[in-house]
């Protein structure tokens, strides 16, 4: 005995699409069929009947409570108003080939339904911060990272597993619908079409979070072996969320939106089957899958992280968190090897800058163990802890007075007493050199913070110089030169503000401190700052006149006269207590008169302004 067929289409349906539909069923199973208008409560059909249904998406929904107990066979036609069900069942976008699926001799169905609440959805649910995966655009995401924290929340398996974790959100639904939607989360030989699956979306850092939204974005479909950090997964038969504080968590269901302390998903038995395009099962045993390691679940990294918005990059590990933390107290004591470092770094230093050697004052500077007690005090001002702060600012005061005594006795007892192209160099701080300490600051942090790489430190400390104009200092005090000291010492404490203010920030990016603690310790900061940034300004002001200089000879090729030519080059630029001087060098093939000399430099004056002087060297080619 044949099936009998039913056609079952909303009322409002045009009656052309339905005997159009009526004529293709028909020629596809080679038989009649009977078609009824659409009643959300029947479900006394014949055993074995085919029912093949044209109705909203809403309304089949609420019908599979009614329908699943029924010995049928549902076939989903697909036309405009049903598109949650062509995307959940994976049906064909023609009304033939949709026919065409019960037409077969062994049909894919799917014996399931998922329930929220008890309430039926044939859609993903989304439990908290469901924006910030629909939003379509990435500048939209970026303009919410800086407000983004996760929520404590605890889910329980269908076994009784119970996770406490804190996440942006959950996305949850059937099986067969998550696994094609978030297929780069899932494994394929994990599929078993008729449980609950849900992705946890945990990342642990706003850098974590937009790269995910990127992955997202770029939508990949390969299967994920290792899942990336910041997501996790369940599979069961069932998942109840709840939150573990008094506000309730915004739930999207069916596209309604509620809230609630309390969230049942749980997977519906039917005996009802509904035909699918889906691929076969490809595994019918029974288990639970769970995937956690990538998500926080530790209670300490709960509690940090459901208090506080997401660091700017990911936090160490707890073991590490205690590891940089001992690092740093021992870098606050000054122990007998700190002492031989600092002082074997600042007479290596001193010797470098009487030798005018690159070189020998590079090798101080790795030496130099004066950053550790910095850093150390860094992260004690932004976690107000007065233990570590008054230990390492009592190293770093005493190393400063190590390091000025020492290179005063030196330059005292050297028999040298001009300044090195070396020494100048650290004479005329400017707001770049702020810049650097700034960056140098950053990284260093980091590098204390990451022992991946810790060994990039010595760079940081290459760049920053923090012994040189230290020991620059001190030579101005040993031949009693207070512009040489000042000045010198001026580029020292532009280093240090540099580095406490911008490993500070860091650490703060890092979650290390709290918000409270790190915004008022980061306003001393940058009062800090503003207070150096004005000798500094006043330096700079003189590295932007002196590039007014080199660009107006950029202009100065060349002055001919009657017979000849004379090529004009900038050398450098001087300054001394008069002023700002260019040294010229002026090539001419045989020989300068007086007046033309003069003309030369009327000229070269007539671009510049009267207030730079010109030191000239005349080569003359015979």
């Amino acid at each position: 005995m044949s099936q009998p067929l039913f056609l079952l289409h909303e009322h409002r349906l045009d009656r052309n699409i339905v005997e159009s539909a009526v004529t293709m069923i028909e020629t596809v199973m080679k038989r009649n069929v009977e078609r009824h208008i659409f009643k959300k409560r029947k479900k006394s059909f014949p055993a074995g009947s085919i029912l093949f249904v044209m109705v909203p998406d809403d309304d089949f929904t609420a019908w599979l409570e009614h329908i699943k107990e029924s010995e049928t066979t549902i076939v989903i036609l697909p036309y405009e108003g049903n598109p949650f069900q062509q995307k959940s069942f994976l049906i064909p976008a023609k009304i033939e080939e949709a026919a065409a699926l019960a037409a077969s001799e062994s049909p894919h169905t799917i014996r399931t339904y998922i329930r929220c609440n008890n309430e039926p959805t044939i859609r993903c649910i989304t439990i908290g911060e469901s924006k910030w995966i629909e939003q379509p655009e990435i500048s939209e995401v970026v303009k919410n990272l800086f407000s983004m924290r996760l929520r404590g929340i605890h889910v329980k398996t269908a076994k009784e597993q119970e996770i406490k974790t804190a996440a942006l959100m959950v996305e949850a639904g059937h099986e067969t619908l998550l696994n094609r939607s978030r297929s780069y989360f899932f494994k394929a030989s994990d599929n078993q079409c008729r449980r609950v699956s849900a992705v946890i979306y945990a990342p642990q850092s706003i850098l974590g979070a937009l790269k995910l939204r990127l992955f997202l974005a770029h939508r990949k479909r390969e299967e994920a072996e290792n899942l990336p950090p910041g997501i996790g997964t369940v599979k069961t038969e069932s998942l109840t969320v709840t939150t573990p504080d008094s506000q309730p968590l915004p739930v999207i269901c069916n596209g309604s939106k509620s809230e609630t302390h309390e969230l049942l998903i749980e997977s519906v038995p039917m005996k009802a089957a509904i035909v699918t395009g889906e691929e076969k099962c490809v595994s019918a045993e029974e288990k639970e899958s769970v995937r956690i390691q990538n998500i926080p679940v530790d209670s300490d990294l709960v509690a940090f992280f459901s208090k506080k918005p997401l660091p700017f990059v990911p936090i160490a590990a707890e073991e590490a968190f205690a590891e940089l933390f001992r690092k740093l107290r021992e870098s606050a004591v000054m122990k007998r090897a700190y002492l031989v470092l600092l002082l074997v770094s600042v007479l290596m230093a001193t010797t470098g800058l009487f030798q005018n050697s690159s070189p020998t004052i590079i090798g101080a500077m790795i030496l130099a163990p004066l950053m550790a007690p910095i850093i150390a005090f860094s992260m004690g001002a932004i976690r107000f802890d007065e233990t570590l702060m008054r230990q390492s600012l009592r190293t770093v005061v005493f190393s400063i007075v190590i390091a000025l005594a020492a290179s005063a006795l030196f330059a005292w007892w050297m028999p040298f007493n001009h300044v090195t192209e070396q020494m100048a160099m650290r004479t005329h701080p400017t707001l770049l050199d702020l810049a650097v300490a700034i960056f140098a600051g950053i990284a260093a942090a980091y590098g204390y913070a990451n022992s991946k790489v810790g060994e990039s430190l010595a760079g940081v400390a290459i760049a920053v110089a923090l012994v040189p104009p230290l020991c620059v200092s001190g030579i101005g005090l040993g031949w009693g030169s207070w512009s040489l000291f000042s000045n010198a010492f001026l580029l020292f404490l532009a280093n240090i503000v540099g580095i406490v203010v911008a490993s500070g920030a860091m650490f703060y990016l890092m979650g290390y401190a709290s918000r409270k603690y790190a915004s008022t310790a980061f306003f001393i900061k940058l009062l800090m700052v503003a207070v150096i940034a004005v000798p500094l300004w006043l330096s700079t002001r003189t590295l932007v006149a002196e590039e007014r200089i080199y660009s107006e000879f950029s202009r100065i090729a060349a002055v001919r006269f009657d017979d000849k030519s004379a090529n004009i080059r900038l050398m450098r630029v001087v300054k001394d207590a008069k002023g700002l001087h260019a040294v010229v060098t002026v090539t001419v093939q045989g020989s300068l008169t007086p007046e033309e000399k003069r003309l030369i430099a009327r000229q070269i004056k007539s671009r510049l302004g009267e207030d730079v002087g010109l030191i000239f060297n005349f080569r003359e080619i015979y």
